[in-house]
């Protein structure tokens, strides 16, 4: 089998897992993160990589365009909506993740090396990690960005809304305390310009 049935045997079986692990709802809901995240990302750090030489992606026959494989985007819009999923929201965790998911991304390059559709040319470790660190750091800082904006406008349209629904709630209230009100004004009134003559 040539080398570069790889890529869409990986793309596919990650795929699968995302299918079967994520909720459908949860996939819709991060698929614009995985997007921009995995497919615009990867596309730009091939671009970084041919730049200063350091290798990239090879063997990919067909599945390429303009020194572009077809698969890698697709499976890191993947892989990066699992990660979004899976990724921990609490104190210091998230940055422990991003480290470990850094260095997992650096183990697998070097199956891909290996299995010969993939390559790294000065340094297979440092610098593969250190592009990887910086790229998941980036994407979990604005991801995080993001939804804490998201949330905070949710709550400011909820606390609207509640007091919108408060003073509809109220409002049948104050009616009806003047409806009750009025007959002891209106009986004032009688009482001040309608009293009875004395003769």
């Amino acid at each position: 089998m040539p080398n570069y049935f790889i890529y869409p045997i990986y793309t596919i079986a990650l795929a699968l897992i995302a299918i079967t692990i994520i909720p459908k709802k949860e996939i819709h809901r991060l698929a614009i993160y995985g997007i921009f995240s995995g497919a615009v990302m990867d596309i730009f750090a091939i671009l970084i990589v041919r730049f200063i030489g350091n290798g990239g992606y090879i063997n990919y026959g067909p599945f390429g365009f303009l020194g572009i494989p077809f698969f890698p985007p697709i499976a890191w819009t993947i892989f990066f909506i699992m990660y979004l999923y899976i990724l921990p929201k609490h104190k210091i965790f998230p940055y422990i993740f991003t480290v470990v998911a850094a260095g997992y991304s650096v183990f697998f390059s070097n199956i891909l090396i290996n299995l010969g559709i993939f390559k790294w040319n000065y340094s297979s470790i440092i610098l593969p990690f250190i592009l990887y660190a910086s790229w998941f750091t980036t994407v979990t800082w604005v991801y995080f960005r993001l939804t804490e904006n998201m949330i905070e406008e949710k709550n400011v349209k909820y606390r609207v809304l509640k007091i919108n629904t408060v003073k509809n709630e109220n409002a049948p209230n104050v009616v009806a305390d003047n409806l009750k009100r009025r007959p002891k004004l209106w009986t004032g009134f009688k009482r001040l310009f309608c009293r009875k003559r004395v003769n």
